[in-house]
């Protein structure tokens, strides 16, 4: 499986938030996304990350940007720390949502458990869009899971 290991300082980032269960999120978490994208909300929170803030069965997931302090907070919005650490990231290809859920599975079932490198560390797994996502073949992401070295 293709990844690299980065060292990532402490950032912040500006974005809306809602809660999800596991065993829903799959399809929940992509209505989500349009719901924001379609809504006047992106003019201020575009969507660079798509955030775990828990590791639990119900799990806060955000839509987020880097946070820029001398931009105002959008009501409904809210300001969250990333702490720094190591993060494995892995690129992705393809179409979403099925692409990320198919490479989150691979990480979750095929990487995580067989590594002899590395153990996720911390609760927070960041979705990264680069540029705007068409829902194509094309399309470009990447997933980080905070991770530390056995």
């Amino acid at each position: 499986m293709e990844y690299k290991i980065i060292e990532k300082a402490q950032f912040s980032v500006m974005g809306v938030t809602r809660r999800f269960n596991i065993k829903t999120s799959q399809a929940e978490v992509p209505e989500f996304w349009q719901e924001h994208m379609s809504s006047p909300a992106v003019k201020d929170i575009w969507g660079t990350y798509g955030i775990c803030l828990e590791d639990t069965p119900d799990f806060a997931y955000m839509i987020a940007d880097d946070y820029a302090p001398w931009k105002e907070v959008p009501n409904g919005a809210q300001v969250k720390v990333i702490p720094a650490g190591t993060w494995a990231v892995f690129p992705c290809r393809g179409a979403l949502p099925h692409s990320i859920q198919d490479l989150t599975k691979r990480i979750y079932g095929e990487w995580l458990p067989y590594n002899k490198e590395y153990k996720k560390a911390g609760c927070i797994e960041i979705e990264y869009y680069p540029q705007p996502c068409n829902n194509s073949d094309e399309d470009y992401c990447e997933i980080w899971i905070q991770v530390q070295k056995i």
